[in-house]
């Protein structure tokens, strides 16, 4: 064996080495990133549960976007809280509470380095005002960014499948019943001033 055929094996040997050594930390690497973003999937979930999205608040990236399940779209933490706070908090609230989980389909696809999207469902609880309790299936979808050490939540968004929905179905018949109270007390006091007018004396 001439000495450059075995200088030749080491070189070969050594650049094997070498690319199986890099690979297994970029294997190890997104093992870590896969596990802070199932942490953030987590922790996303819990925010939004308990209504704290302040907690959240170092994982949005600044121009971070929400799609909801009825097609409205927020902009970051104060719009997210403008439209929770319009759902149990306004004149007339439609729910008592709302429990979210979500479970990814498979793995975050990563489109680079530092990002990537992913996809789920979700089996959500509500618990309208009135006592009514549904469950619903939805559609979700997120794109999260690396900002150095850190996963962000860039946009996410929701959906569901508008001819099978429980929660819709309630939506309608809680507005069906309010038309009615309304109807009620409009005709009430109609009848009342009609009343009121006759009794006057000429």
């Amino acid at each position: 064996m001439t000495f450059s055929l075995v200088t030749l094996r080491f070189a070969l040997l050594a650049l094997l080495t070498l690319g199986l050594t890099t690979q297994a930390f970029a294997q190890e690497e997104r093992s870590q990133d896969h596990d802070q973003l199932r942490a953030l999937l987590k922790r996303g979930a819990e925010a939004l549960n308990t209504r704290q999205l302040d907690t959240m608040a170092p994982y949005l990236h600044p121009e971070f976007t929400l799609v909801t399940v009825d097609n409205h779209k927020l902009k970051g933490i104060a719009g997210l809280q403008g439209y929770l706070s319009e759902l149990f908090d306004g004149e007339t609230p439609m729910l008592k509470s709302i429990e979210v989980r979500p479970e990814a389909d498979e793995l975050t696809t990563f489109l680079d380095d530092d990002s990537g999207i992913v996809y789920g469902t979700s089996n959500d609880r509500y618990t309208f005002s009135e006592g009514d309790v549904r469950e619903m299936i939805s559609r979700w979808s997120a794109v999260v960014q690396k900002d150095g050490e850190n996963w962000k939540l860039v946009s996410v968004h929701f959906s569901a499948n508008l001819l099978d929905n429980p929660v819709i179905d309630v939506a309608k018949n809680t507005a069906k019943r309010m038309m009615v109270i309304i109807g009620g007390v409009g005709l009430a006091a109609g009848l009342a001033i009609g009343v009121l007018l006759r009794r006057r004396p000429s």
